[in-house]
C-alpha cells in the first residue's frame, strides 16, 4: 500500500513538473503527452489538471488536482476495487441493505409459518397414537376424543400449508423482486449520473483553466498599461467563478459516488472507484418490437398486478368503478410506455450526432497537439483548442450515458417497472 501511494505521488509530481514546463513556455513537446496528461489520465486514470489559485496578488500556477480517480491502471496497485455498471446487479441482490432486510424478513415469515405448521404435524400424529393406545385399551370415548382432535388439527395444518403457499406466492414474492429491481434500476441511474458529472467537471476544469490564463494575459497587460487593472481584477474573478462550479462539480461526484456506494452495499471503510458506463449497444433498441413489448409491458407492470390481484368484495357498482381506475392505469401504462420508447429513438438520434462531432473535433485535436509541438501555438490558442475539445467530448459522452440509460428504463418497463 505505502509503495503504491509512493508510485501514486511520484506520478503526480513528474505531472506537475512536465505541465508547469508546457505552460511556461519552456517545452513545446509536452504535447505528445496528448490529452492523456490534460484529461489527468496518468498511469491510467481520469482526474484533470486545474489552476490554483496561490497567494494574494501571485499569479495562479497549473498544478495537478489533489484528489484523481483511480482507475484500472493503479487500482491493483492501490488496491482499490472498481464498481463497473454489469456488477451493479449482483450487488444489489447481495448486499443492498434495504434488499438483504426484505429478504431476511420475507425469510423469517416463511420460516415461522414452516415451524408452526411442523409443530401442529407433530401434535396430530401424536393425538392419533394416543387415539389407536386408548382403542387397544378399550377406551372408546377416549379414542374418540382423541381422534377428533387430530381431525381438527388436520385442518389447522391444510390452512397452515395454504398459508404458506401464499407467503411464498407471487403477491408476497412480488414486493422483494420489486424491491430489487427498484434498487438496481435506481443504482445505474447514479452511476449514469456519477459519469456525467464527470464529464462535466474535465470541461469545467479546462473551462476554468483557460480563465486563469486569461487572467494571467489581463494582468501582463495591465502591467504594460495596455489593460485596465479592472479588467484583470475581472477577469480573475471570472476565472474563480469557473474553478468554483468545477469545484462544486467534483463535490457533487463525490455525493452521488458515497449514495451509490450504499445502495450497493460498500461501508465507509471500503476503497472503491466508480467505473465508467458502458458504449451503448444500438442494437438493442434495433431488437425492439414495440407492439409485443408494450403487452409484455402490461402483463409485468408490478402496479397494475397489485391493482389486479387484489382482494376485492363489494356491490357492482364498485365492482365497475375498480375496472375503470385499472383501465385507467393501463391507458397511463401504455401513454408512459410510448414515452419511453420515443426516448429511446431521441436518444439515439443524439447520440449519433455527437458521434459525428466527435470524430471532427478528433481530427482538430490532433491538427492542434501537431501545431503545439511545432511551436505555432501560444499557449492561449492550445488551452481554448483544448477546452473546445473537451466541450465537445463531454457531449459525445453524455449523449452516450443517455442513450445507454434511455434503453435500460425501456427495459425496465418491459419487465415491470416503471416511474
Amino acid at each position: 500500500m505505502r509503495e503504491g501511494r509512493k508510485m501514486r505521488i511520484g506520478w503526480r509530481l513528474r505531472a506537475y513538473l512536465r505541465a508547469r514546463l508546457c505552460l511556461r513556455g519552456a517545452g513545446r513537446s509536452c504535447a505528445a503527452l496528448g490529452l492523456g496528461l490534460f484529461l489527468g489520465l496518468g498511469p491510467a486514470g481520469t482526474g484533470a489538471a486545474a489552476w490554483a489559485a496561490t497567494a494574494e496578488g501571485e499569479l495562479p500556477v497549473w498544478t495537478a488536482l489533489a484528489e484523481e480517480e483511480t482507475l484500472a491502471g493503479t487500482a491493483s496497485a492501490l488496491q482499490v476495487q472498481i464498481l463497473q455498471y454489469a456488477d451493479l446487479e449482483g450487488r444489489i441482490k447481495e448486499q443492498n441493505p434495504q434488499v438483504q432486510m426484505e429478504r431476511i424478513s420475507y425469510e423469517s415469515r416463511i420460516a415461522a409459518y414452516e415451524m408452526a405448521r411442523d409443530d401442529l404435524e407433530e401434535t396430530r400424529k401424536h393425538l392419533r397414537r394416543e387415539a389407536s393406545d386408548r382403542e387397544e385399551e378399550g377406551d372408546a370415548d377416549g379414542a374418540a376424543h382423541y381422534r377428533s382432535q387430530a381431525e381438527a388439527l388436520k385442518q389447522a395444518v391444510e390452512d397452515m400449508d395454504k398459508q404458506i403457499r401464499r407467503a411464498s406466492g407471487s403477491s408476497q414474492t412480488l414486493g422483494l423482486s420489486r424491491l430489487e429491481d427498484t434498487m438496481l434500476w435506481t443504482a445505474q441511474n447514479l452511476m449514469g449520473t456519477y459519469n456525467t458529472l464527470k464529464l462535466d467537471r474535465m470541461a469545467a476544469e479546462a473551462e476554468a483553466d483557460l480563465a486563469w490564463s486569461q487572467y494571467e494575459q489581463a494582468q501582463n497587460q495591465a502591467a504594460l498599461g495596455a489593460a485596465s487593472s479592472r479588467a484583470a481584477q475581472e477577469a480573475k474573478a471570472a476565472a474563480q467563478a469557473k474553478a468554483n462550479r468545477a469545484a462544486s462539480l467534483r463535490k457533487e461526484m463525490e455525493r452521488t459516488k458515497a449514495e451509490l456506494l450504499l445502495l450497493a452495499g460498500f461501508s465507509a471503510e471500503d476503497s472503491v472507484e466508480i467505473g465508467g458506463m458502458p458504449v451503448p449497444d444500438a442494437s438493442r433498441m434495433d431488437a425492439m418490437d414495440w407492439e409485443a413489448d408494450r403487452r409484455k409491458a402490461l402483463g409485468n407492470n408490478y402496479e397494475l398486478r397489485e391493482q389486479r390481484g387484489g382482494s376485492f368484495s363489494g356491490t357492482n357498482k364498485q365492482l365497475h368503478a375498480r375496472q375503470r381506475e385499472i383501465s385507467q392505469s393501463e391507458e397511463t401504462m401504455y401513454a408512459g410506455f410510448a414515452a419511453l420508447y420515443q426516448d429511446v429513438l431521441t436518444s439515439r438520434s443524439l447520440q449519433e450526432a455527437a458521434a459525428k462531432g466527435q470524430v471532427s473535433g478528433e481530427a482538430a485535436w490532433r491538427t492542434v497537439s501537431h501545431q503545439w509541438e511545432l511551436g505555432m501555438l501560444s499557449r492561449q490558442e492550445y488551452l481554448e483548442a483544448r477546452h473546445a475539445y473537451l466541450q465537445r467530448a463531454a457531449e459525445k459522452g453524455k449523449a452516450d450515458i443517455r442513450f445507454q440509460l434511455a434503453m435500460d428504463a425501456y427495459e425496465w418497463a418491459r419487465q415491470g417497472l416503471m416511474r
